[in-house]
């Protein structure tokens, strides 16, 4: 078994070092000649002109203002990608007063329904109930144009346009998002209220209709717009900004509306705010081109051409992938890409496109990476500890049980090898698929880290730790042999995992891209180790193992590729 298994090791380090390194990558020039086109369209909208009271700076350290138009036009001679960090800026400023403006209107209609049930006038709360309901589905279409703006600029890859460049202005994609998820799941629910003020059913449902709105406006939309509230301080407007709620109000007021409630009021005036809204700042800004996603589309992203296959056909086989279930319990983990912290949930949420497959594919990849990068951290801690304790036993002079010890060991350790394999050449066989990121750091990239995995593997198989050579006999020549073997393994592979150079390289691979893990498998240290659990901590490394195979490997579809 092990020459075969090092024989596939050796054949697919090859492939790695000889052909999937080599792989398709768009050139810089290719894409920003693209995002030049879109940037002149962008600046030619008069959309633009509706924000002339708005002044942006560059950084936090000067006190010159530019305005937006003046940045991003033709005739500017700023850099492409401070003409985005620009829009992105005043785009992250104006929908976050969306937002705001949705919160304070919402909470206004659902506070009138909630003195209605408090009076306990029904018909009044029947009606505000429905209207409150509408007022928040209607908000559906609108949120989701601006968050597709977002989604589309947080799928661009300025450090292929400026790789130099640290810090990129991040788009609220998944603060928008959280209003698009309430307005979808009310749209789901569609809550029937009857208007029968004689069945106690409807007051107990208009009752949850108002909970449920005031508890997301107070707690979930209160907290995303408290986290991106203070984001935009390079934006200043030349007025002092209105609140639109308490224009409305005092319109209301003034106007003596006697034939027609607030929450009536509120709501009609919501509906308007949304149209308003999806053709100020998204069809007069120059999305709707841009996203559209035909053939005939004017906007055409920068294809990756590859060997016998086409884009769309790698899109297909990406898309095949993340349908399989077991990328659900993934979504609580996050990854960082060009400065933003990325969770498995947003990757996720839609299919690949020609639009976002750049990045995506770099996030699955990345993706992968990070949870194999920690699987060997907790791998080889593991391993480490057990280790440790055999030394312990040595140091005891328990001969014959520290010979014992150093053979189950090295059995599940020779065991284990069939997950370095299958990451190894999965890690390979995706990156020959996606293509490794061009601007990679040298000690995070897929080749580094496909390196690491290959020395371990070499160790191992080296037959450095044959079990032949710890074998049963008995008499003291062969038991010292034994011990002498059993002493050399121990420190020997010891010696290897905390060696410098392979440690650097699993720590700072291993630090570099998952700000949290919080991985479903895991392999807990024993509180203390003896003799009696020592062979199941062992087995315990065989069934990590298995179970990293499963979860990591067959469960994700990854081994339609291999």
């Amino acid at each position: 078994m092990l020459p075969k298994l090092f024989y596939s090791i050796c054949y697919t380090f090859w492939i790695l070092t000889t052909k999937c390194f080599v792989s398709c990558k768009i050139k810089p020039k290719t894409y920003e000649k693209y995002l030049t086109e879109v940037m002149d369209h962008i600046s030619e909208q008069d959309g633009w002109n509706l924000m002339q009271h708005l002044k942006i700076k560059y950084n936090h350290s000067t006190e010159i203002r530019f305005n937006i138009k003046n940045v991003i036009c033709k005739e500017s001679r700023t850099i492409l990608t401070k003409k985005f960090d620009a829009i992105i800026h005043i785009l992250n400023y104006m929908y976050t007063k969306v937002i705001k403006t949705f919160i304070d209107h919402i909470r206004a209609i659902a506070n009138q329904c909630q003195e209605y049930y408090d009076l306990n006038q029904g018909d009044n709360l029947l009606s505000c109930t429905v209207l409150l309901q509408s007022a928040v589905e209607n908000s559906k279409t609108m949120f989701e144009q601006l968050y597709n703006v977002m989604n589309y600029f947080s799928n661009i890859d300025f450090k292929l346009l400026a790789n130099t460049k640290k810090c990129f202005t991040i788009p609220i994609v998944d603060e928008i998002y959280t209003f698009v998820e309430f307005a979808i799941l009310k749209s789901q629910q569609n809550t029937q209220i009857f208007i029968d003020t004689n069945d106690s059913n409807t007051k107990k449902d208009a009752c949850e209709v108002i909970l449920d709105v005031n508890s997301f406006i107070k707690g979930k939309g209160h907290e995303t717009y408290q986290k991106i509230k203070e984001t935009n301080s390079l934006v200043i407007e030349n007025h002092k900004p209105k609140c639109l709620l308490e224009e409305n109000l005092k319109d209301y007021k003034e106007q003596q509306y006697k034939n027609i409630e607030l929450s009536h009021y509120l709501s009609e005036w919501l509906n308007m705010y949304y149209g308003e809204i999806s053709t100020k700042f998204y069809k007069n800004l120059g999305f709707e081109k841009i996203l559209d996603l035909n053939e005939e589309s004017s906007f055409k992203p920068p294809v990756h051409f590859y060997e016998n296959i086409s884009q769309s056909e790698k899109i297909e086989q990406l898309n095949s992938i993340t349908k399989e279930n077991g990328w659900k319990s993934l979504k609580n983990i996050n990854i960082v890409f060009n400065d933003q912290v990325i969770s498995v949930e947003r990757i996720l949420r839609h299919p690949a496109d020609k639009l976002n497959f750049h990045c995506k594919k770099q996030h699955i990849l990345r993706l992968i990476k990070c949870i194999y990068t920690e699987i060997l951290f907790k791998y080889c801690k593991y391993v480490k500890f057990i280790l440790n304790f055999c030394d312990k036993v040595r140091l005891k002079c328990d001969y014959i049980i520290f010979i014992h010890f150093v053979r189950q060991i090295f059995d599940a350790v020779i065991k284990t090898t069939e997950m370095f394999d299958i990451m190894f050449k999965t890690l390979v066989t995706l990156n020959e698929l996606l293509g490794e990121y061009i601007y990679e750091n040298a000690n995070s990239n897929i080749k580094c880290f496909c390196s690491l995995i290959s020395k371990l593997l070499e160790e191992i198989n080296s037959r450095r730790y044959s079990l032949d050579s710890l074998d049963s006999k008995s008499d003291i020549l062969n038991q010292r042999k034994n011990l002498y073997n059993a002493k050399k393994y121990v420190q020997n592979f010891s010696d290897f995992l905390k060696s410098i150079k392979f440690r650097n390289a699993l720590y700072l691979s291993h630090e570099k891209q998952c700000p949290l893990r919080n991985l479903t498998l895991n392999i807990d240290i024993p509180l203390s180790l003896n003799r009696d659990n020592f062979s199941s901590a062992c087995d315990e490394l065989i069934l990590f193992s298995k179970n990293f195979i499963k979860v990591y490997y067959e469960e994700l579809g990854l081994n339609k590729l291999n």
